[in-house]
């Protein structure tokens, strides 16, 4: 919702325990916002503590200092996060309308009033059986009309609600786990009260989530808590309601509900990845299936168009090579929706303008065939078979399917008889569902993530929300990456942090897996929970926020205390230690590795480089030599035997060496500038400069004087200082080689 930065301070201090400074704080922003009604209550929490503070400071001893402390603490939490909704509402045309709306007259909101209406409905449906059909038809209309607007308003009235009481709380639960309330209006009030947790944490909402998990009956229902709960978890409420650490233990010590929580959080990240999929299907997948336009679609499945064209007559084969081009960009579709891909988001993005989607609830309403706003579609002849088929084969969302459903009498009477025909009979060739893998919890989640993900990334007024797909803000992390809260530290869910890290890390996202994994506690810091960070951390040092991690080489010695003779964490520290610097410890642990196995000569040929970098290539070259015996077209023994040739003082050999490499296929800018260097060693300056006025402009193009000695120094003296220094070069002369080189660009330009 609509941030204020003095509100979300005051919070931050709240969380921080620091109970005078948040009252300061409120105080501030009450004065300054009279219209709020701020000061009423805060003026009570502010005695209260000045009482305390009072007692406390006279010597007395209170049993209970702490107890009335923190909830001083969650008194002035519920109060600041209730002011961020008024303020958030005032600030807000949006907002304000659905608020007001909703709360408009003297509506009763109460719990009792609520489970009445609802199982009125229940009952009312019921009863439709025994009207004659005549009157059956209209009454439904009436009922389900009736019904509908009652239940979006119910929907906007909690996602807009405060914080919940205890026994508000408690009411809720009741009525959404009731067998005798519908259990499409538990689901929609299960997602009402998400949306609002998600935008303002709220304790007793959490709770209610946790329990409608817990204790429903009905799975679509569940998962939707589950996935609420989730995503709703605080970063700051659990330093003061300490119950939703203890909420989260409860729910993790059961295995079945890690096992979703692990699901959930992999199929979140699906979820980011649906534009990038979307980009694949049209610009890899959709183009190759519109060139193969010789085929169409039958009730048969795919077959070929009637009639032979001169191509078929002079190419026979191709016609066969289209067909099964084609039947694999469509089998690479299936197997991307099977692997968890959102692959109707960008087909149906576009369909989310009906007036439909102007209420959020629709957002979120599970799909039925007697919601008003499709219900004459679905039910008239000819185009309700035709909806019905399509909704029942394919595995859309339920926004999709309203979306669907909407726009497809528009379109109906364009389709090619054969299409509809292929419809109307209920076949879809190719994209047949089992009916198991729809009953399935993770089914079910996946459709409702991808609902929530339109919703966030579609409606229109999503700006006045919190996104909890996007990256979070300096006052929150990001709510998809849930495994990263450490909230969980320390619970039985760590023990998945590793399987979640490792899908991190395959899809590029290295600060969200090292995020995952530094919230793992010590003595839960398995083997493979060292390698994965220390390879993160070899490759991608930015991930790592400054000062949270250590070295990766100290991540791959850990994994060798558990492992001492483990070749992938040698490996790995011997790599870690030699990004470093400290080419002593690689190179003992690469002679481990040449030890353990003598035939891979990867190993000795970084254990060589180790030496040369250690000032000690006249050791290198006996294996070198051997190297290049074994291997002598192996470019990369080439690089490392024509330095340490350099070196050594065998300039003539190395100048060979370098003539072979940069006259390769294989030759690297690299090779141009060691090349260079053994010729400034050998005393040949003028060629030197020559190829390091070609080094330079392979990696800066044509560029002036004063570029031109910034490139030579950075990339040529103060890379090689020790070299040159070792070899007597003195700044002096490095300085005329850099005007040497740049008068061979300036001559060439």
């Amino acid at each position: 919702m609509q941030n204020n930065k003095e509100l979300a301070h005051t919070l931050d201090l709240i969380a921080e325990q620091n109970l005078s400074e948040a009252i300061d704080a409120l105080k501030a922003f009450a004065s300054a916002h009279p219209e709020l009604a701020v000061e009423g209550p805060l003026h009570e929490i502010d005695n209260d503590y000045k009482l305390m503070f009072d007692y406390w400071s006279r010597g007395f001893k209170d049993d209970h200092l702490e107890r009335v402390y923190r909830d001083m603490l969650k008194r002035l939490w519920r109060l600041a996060s209730d002011t961020s909704l008024r303020y958030a509402v005032g600030h807000s045309s949006f907002l304000g309308a659905v608020y007001s709306r909703v709360r408009a007259g003297a509506r009763d909101h109460s719990a009792e009033t609520l489970r009445r209406s609802l199982e009125g409905f229940v009952s009312d449906a019921a009863m439709l059986e025994l009207e004659p059909e005549p009157t059956r038809s209209r009454r439904k209309e009436e009922i389900f009309r009736a019904h509908q607007q009652f239940i979006n308003d119910v929907f906007d009235y909690l996602w807009t609600s405060p914080q919940l009481s205890d026994g508000a709380t408690d009411e809720l639960a009741g009525i959404l786990t009731s067998p005798t309330v519908d259990a499409n209006d538990q689901q929609l009030m299960v997602s009402a009260l998400s949306l609002g947790a998600m935008n303002l944490f709220d304790i007793n909402k959490l709770r209610l989530l946790a329990e409608v998990y817990r204790r429903s009956t009905d799975e679509q229902v569940r998962q939707r808590a589950l996935v609420g709960w989730a995503m709703a978890l605080g970063d700051k409420g659990r330093s003061v309601f300490a119950e939703e650490r203890d909420m989260a233990a409860d729910i993790t010590s059961d295995p079945s509900a890690r096992k979703e929580l692990v699901e959930l959080q992999i199929q979140m990240l699906y979820c980011l990845s649906a534009e990038s999929d979307t980009r694949k299907i049209q610009h890899e997948i959709m183009p190759d299936l519109l060139k193969r336009n010789g085929f169409s679609i039958t009730p048969n499945g795919i077959e070929e168009k009637d009639g032979e064209s001169l191509e078929d007559i002079i190419h026979p084969e191709a016609a066969e090579r289209d067909m099964e081009k084609m039947e694999e960009s469509f089998r690479k579709m299936v197997e991307m929706q099977k692997a968890g891909s959102d692959i109707y988001f960008g087909g149906f993005s576009q369909m989310k303008r009906f007036p439909f989607f102007d209420s959020v609830s629709n957002w979120f309403a599970p799909f039925y065939l007697d919601h008003p706003a499709i219900s004459g579609i679905c039910n008239e002849p000819g185009y309700g078979q035709m909806v019905r088929n399509i909704i029942d084969h394919l595995p859309f969302c339920d926004s999709d399917k309203y979306s669907f459903a909407i726009a497809f009498k528009q379109v109906a009477d364009k389709l090619p008889p054969n299409i509809r025909e292929m419809l109307s009979g209920g076949h879809i060739a190719g994209m047949e569902e089992q009916a198991a893998e729809r009953d399935s919890p993770a089914y079910q989640r996946r459709i409702y993530l991808q609902d929530l993900y339109r919703f966030f990334r579609l409606f229109p007024s999503r700006q006045f929300l919190y996104n909890p797909f996007d990256g979070g803000d300096a006052h929150r992390r990001p709510n998809y990456l849930f495994f990263a809260n450490a909230i969980f530290k320390g619970t039985a869910l760590e023990e998945n942090f590793t399987e979640i890290a490792s899908c991190l890390a395959k899809r590029g996202l290295f600060a969200e897996t090292l995020a995952v994994l530094a919230n793992t506690g010590g003595n839960a810091r398995t083997y493979r929970h060292c390698m994965i960070s220390g390879n993160v951390l070899l490759r991608h040092p930015e991930a790592a926020a400054p000062g949270t991690w250590p070295a990766a080489s100290a991540c791959f010695a850990e994994a060798l205390r558990m492992k001492p003779d483990d070749a992938k964490a040698l490996s790995g520290y011997a790599r870690a230690t030699f990004y470093e610097g400290d080419y002593a410890k690689s190179l003992e642990t690469y002679a481990r590795l040449a030890a353990q196995q003598p035939g891979n000569k990867g190993y000795t040929l970084n254990k060589c480089v180790c030496l040369v970098n250690m000032n000690r290539s006249e050791e290198a070259l006996g294996d070198l030599y051997k190297l290049s015996y074994e291997s002598p077209d192996d470019t990369r023994v080439g690089r490392v035997m024509a330095r340490a040739l350099m070196c050594t003082g065998k300039h003539d050999k190395a100048s060979k060496e370098y003539s072979r490499l940069c006259s390769s296929a294989d030759c690297a800018p690299d090779d141009v500038a060691n090349s260079a260097l053994n010729e400034w060693l050998a005393g040949n300056k003028q060629a030197a400069a020559g190829q390091f006025a070609k080094y330079i402009k392979l990696l800066h193009g044509d560029v002036g004087l004063g570029e031109c000695r910034k490139a030579f120094a950075a990339d040529v003296t103060e890379k090689e200082t020790a070299l040159l220094e070792a070899n007597g070069v003195t700044p002096t002369e490095a300085h005329l080689m850099a005007d040497l080189v740049c008068s061979f660009i300036l001559r060439t330009m």
